[in-house]
């Protein structure tokens, strides 16, 4: 509906416009405000954070999968000789490492790794390989940069859900200014005027036409 009317009004711009100065701002208002809506929703439709989400799911699944036989060597070392200070690491399953949460998680699996790669050679006794120690760090990184990503993309798409509401508001307060306007052309361009009243014209159906003051 905005749209026709904004098409409309702009192609006979050259006719009304040095007619009637006071309605160049309203449209203007109109044109701006629809612009923005458009850009607004296209960014929105083009943004979803379903990527992200599945990226960092593969990740993580990644990530945990290299840090099982780690902690499993972590669990055998504190048979032999347990150590207080890695009782909560040793403590972990994967359940329990797969139910922390983004930058706990994380740091977490660092922790783990670090405890690791300062017992190579006891680690390595327990079947645990360099290489394993070394993929857990290679999964680290490649999983952190994720975290956080689908709710930063949700908070932006709720930011912009928020612009093109203003945008949709700001047109509205726009059409309703040009409704009192543009009958006042009747005289000098009874045809645009016509077209104008169609253009804000919609058929309710079961109810026929009605005039459309109220909406975008």
């Amino acid at each position: 509906m905005a749209l026709n009317v904004r098409e409309l009004l702009a192609g006979a711009r050259p006719q009304w416009a040095p007619l009637y100065a006071k309605m160049v701002a309203d449209f203007e208002a109109l044109d701006a405000a629809l612009g923005q809506a458009g850009t607004q929703a296209t960014t929105l439709a083009a943004g979803g954070s379903t990527g992200y989400t599945s990226a960092k799911d593969l990740a993580e699944v990644a990530v945990l999968d290299a840090a099982m036989p780690v902690l499993r060597g972590l669990k055998a070392l504190q048979l032999d000789a347990p150590d207080p200070a890695l009782a909560p690491l040793a403590a972990y399953t994967r359940t329990s490492l797969d139910e922390l949460r983004d930058l706990t998680q994380v740091k977490t699996l660092r922790a783990l790794h670090t405890v690791a790669l300062a017992r190579t050679a006891a680690l390595a006794e327990e079947r645990v390989t360099a290489a394993q120690v070394a993929a857990l760090d290679a999964k680290i990184a490649a999983f952190e940069p994720l975290v956080g990503t689908p709710r930063q993309a949700t908070t932006a798409a709720a930011t912009l859900r928020e612009q093109s509401v203003a945008s949709l508001g700001a047109a509205r307060t726009a059409l309703k200014r040009l409704d009192v306007r543009v009958p006042n052309l009747v005289d000098d361009l009874p045809e645009l005027v016509a077209q104008y009243k169609k253009a804000r014209i919609i058929v309710d159906a079961g109810h026929g036409p009605k005039p459309d003051s109220a909406k975008a």
